[in-house]
């Protein structure tokens, strides 16, 4: 089988972005079949990137085709939606020199990424499988980004237009199927396949308790995942006296200048920030930490997401705090793995933190309940397999 899969924001190792793309690809790849990755070069190494050239080279077997399209999350609105419309018109033209492909799989975000998709497979005919890793529109119009009604149903349409031409709709979780579902999808062309986590690049690490008590948030700080949270959470620490708790944030993003803003306001010594690292030193991180935080801007849309860290979390054996409800809170309790409160409820939020800061025991349980669910349910090597089987099934039916 050869897959074309299309990408904007493929990582390949030494990169800053999520490896999920690579991992699945390289799995595709070790089991016989051919891929080939239409992508931008905007995630990739510091050394590889390039503003004017496009470049195509072999990336573990991976045929990779890179358009030099520049994105960074300290892009503004306007500036991000020049950049999904160059990949998208540089796209089809890349798609002209390329070999024909048995199946197309295109993930989004961006919506455009999945325009391509539709319209390669329609001009080649051969089946499109589109992967939704955020429900557009319905988060930035949940969010209030996209207020103008004429623009919404226009997104709406185009959507659905992808939704009715795809073969198969992947998404990241349970929460973002409901979603889709309300689109009208019929309920069997929507599966769950979660970005799941490379166990052993983040291997479980036993932890043992110490006179400090670290907590780790790491990935994106943008507006949707409410770093004013964290704040507030190293606020109450300072009043409640917990100089024994230390909070630190690992990453970067169009939001950290204002919540780096926020935090020397209230002059907090117990919270730092370090910049965004390659994916690969994050585990090391993780490991010298002893809780690990998710959270989101409260918006009821964003219960649905599917955030890598908290995948990353459960793997290292890292107990996971979340600010909000939905699939993850389910997991998180059923497996008694961490601990969540209502989205948007900062001393539930606070409460956790200090509950799991004063019982180094529940920790332990919990982060090694975290690897199980991780091994059970989140290896993204099974969850690879999952997607060949699915891909087979869509061609069986041509």
């Amino acid at each position: 089988m050869h897959i074309l899969y299309i990408h904007q924001y493929f990582c390949p190792p030494g990169g800053a972005g999520n490896n999920r793309s690579f991992d699945l690809a390289r799995a595709w790849v070790k089991a016989g079949h051919e891929v080939t990755m239409l992508t931008s070069t905007a995630y990739f190494p510091e050394d590889q990137r390039s503003s004017k050239s496009d470049t195509t080279f072999d990336c573990e077997g991976i045929r990779v085709v890179a358009l030099a399209v520049d994105y960074r999350h300290l892009m503004g609105f306007g500036q991000r939606v020049l950049s999904f419309l160059k990949f998208y018109f540089r796209a089809l033209r890349a798609a002209k020199g390329l070999s024909l492909p048995d199946l197309i799989y295109a993930s989004s975000t961006p919506l455009t990424v999945g325009e391509v998709g539709r319209k390669l497979a329609r001009k080649w005919s051969v089946p499109f499988v589109f992967e939704v890793v955020d429900v557009w529109p319905d988060v930035p119009i949940g969010m209030g980004i996209i207020r103008n009604r004429m623009l919404q149903k226009w997104l709406h349409r185009r959507t659905n237009q992808i939704y009715a031409d795809a073969k198969a709709i992947v998404t990241l979780s349970d929460g973002m199927k409901g979603q889709i579902l309300r689109h009208r999808v019929p309920e069997p062309k929507v599966q769950v396949v979660y970005n799941g986590v490379d166990l052993h690049a983040f291997p479980f690490t036993e932890r043992t308790a110490g006179e400090k008590v670290h907590v780790i948030y790491t990935g994106t700080v943008g507006l949707a995942n409410g770093l004013d949270a964290v704040v507030g959470l190293c606020v109450r620490l300072r009043e409640l006296g917990r100089t024994d708790v230390h909070v630190t944030v690992v990453g970067g993003g169009n939001d950290l200048e204002r919540v780096k803003a926020l935090a020397q306001a209230q002059q907090l010594e117990n919270l730092s920030f370090r910049p965004t690292v390659p994916k690969e030193d994050v585990a090391a991180i993780l490991a010298s930490a002893d809780i690990g935080l998710v959270t989101f801007a409260p918006f009821p849309v964003l219960e649905a997401n599917s955030a890598n860290k908290f995948y990353d979390y459960l793997a290292s054996g890292l107990t996971v705090v979340i600010n909000y409800r939905g699939w993850q809170a389910a997991y998180l309790h059923d497996y008694d793995c961490g601990l969540s409160s209502e989205m948007g409820d900062l001393e539930g939020f606070v409460k956790n933190v200090v509950r799991l800061a004063d019982e180094p025991w529940s920790r332990r349980n919990m982060g090694r309940n975290g690897n199980r669910l991780a091994r059970e349910r989140f290896d993204r090597q099974v969850l690879a397999g999952d997607l060949l089987r699915l891909f087979e099934g869509v061609l069986n039916q041509r």
